[in-house]
């Protein structure tokens, strides 16, 4: 009970940054012709939190693209951390876009899924109303982020800390609870400087129209890391699924990979499947936020090197937050 109750926390935690069964073949020893009917269906549910990753998927959230005539997937985008956090510990999803860091705590706890990709390459930007000339131009400002311990608050400490400025003595970091709290901080004023994701940050530039991005975190984070940015969130698969059925994962994942490059390609489109499926985002808010939310498709393989550094930083500044340790090879598919 302890072990699901910390699960669950850190899958509410990882959830707030953005903010069916597993398939199964019965075979009985007389089969009959409608049992055989029945041991070819499978019935797959896929997942994501609302923001990027779900606008990762919203082609075959919409399109719900065929695999072959007896499989069936659903498709939902989830609103509520707790309700991630219960599929997901369960075992009810089958795959599944989550936060890396959770996908490790997850695989580090024995909860049998696999990291197969990596899909949204960071989403925070920092924020004001007036230009800066760089990181030294923050010291002695209060600056609104997300909760204390949250991997955007532990992604922006690095970076202030590699950047020569002390979080604890050079800035004031006012934490506050959820995104849309931070983003109406900054309308009314209260917040001068905000650390503020994708695609939150797109509603807030249509209400507040002297926004101005004074950094963007995931071009700085890439400065420090090989050119790379950091791999915020992955695609997990059930490893029943990976073990049973390979070519349904490898379909899936080449159909995924491509409804990506579509959406760079039709933001219009997108967009107007987002206000269709009731998302959450308008479609203004897809077209102007969908290159700041860098959906990027990368293989666990290609991906590898920036996910092990990414889980790496997290790690040194809070080792639960990748679940005690970094994670071994079995965690990649």
């Amino acid at each position: 009970m302890k072990k699901i109750k910390s699960l669950i926390l850190i899958v509410s935690l990882a959830v707030l940054m953005f903010s069916g069964c597993a398939s199964k073949v019965n075979n009985p020893p007389e089969a009959s012709e409608s049992n055989v009917k029945e041991a070819e269906n499978i019935s797959l549910k896929v997942a994501a939190p609302s923001g990027a990753p779900t606008l990762s998927m919203i082609k075959m959230f919409k399109e719900n693209p065929s695999f072959g005539e007896h499989i069936e997937i659903s498709y939902e985008s989830v609103k509520s951390p707790d309700a991630m956090a219960s599929k997901i510990v369960s075992g009810e999803i089958d795959i599944a876009v989550v936060p890396t860091n959770l996908a490790a705590a997850l695989y580090n706890r024995g909860v049998e899924y696999k990291l197969a990709a990596s899909v949204v390459w960071g989403v925070l930007y920092v924020v004001g109303n007036e230009e800066i000339n760089g990181w030294e131009d923050l010291k002695g400002r209060e600056i609104h982020t997300l909760g204390r311990g949250l991997t955007p608050d532990i992604v922006f400490r690095y970076l202030l800390a590699s950047n020569g400025i002390d979080p604890e003595k050079d800035v004031t970091l006012t934490y506050m609870g959820e995104a849309t709290e931070l983003a109406s901080s900054f309308i009314a004023g209260k917040s001068t400087i905000s650390v503020i994701p994708e695609p939150v940050l797109s509603n807030v530039m249509m209400k507040k129209q002297d926004t101005v991005i004074l950094l963007d975190l995931q071009e700085e984070w890439s400065k420090l890391d090989k050119g790379d940015s950091y791999p915020q969130a992955s695609l997990i698969i059930k490893n029943e699924l990976i073990e049973n059925h390979p070519e349904l994962v490898e379909m899936f994942l080449k159909e995924y990979e491509s409804s990506i490059e579509w959406l760079s390609a039709n933001p219009e489109k997108a967009g107007q499947y987002s206000e269709e499926l009731e998302t959450g985002l308008s479609k203004a808010a897809v077209i102007n936020g969908l290159q700041r939310s860098n959906i990027e498709y990368r293989s666990s393989k290609e991906a590898r090197e920036a996910i092990e550094n990414y889980l790496k930083v997290l790690f040194e500044y809070s080792p639960e937050a990748v679940g005690g340790k970094l994670p071994d090879e079995g965690f990649y598919f």
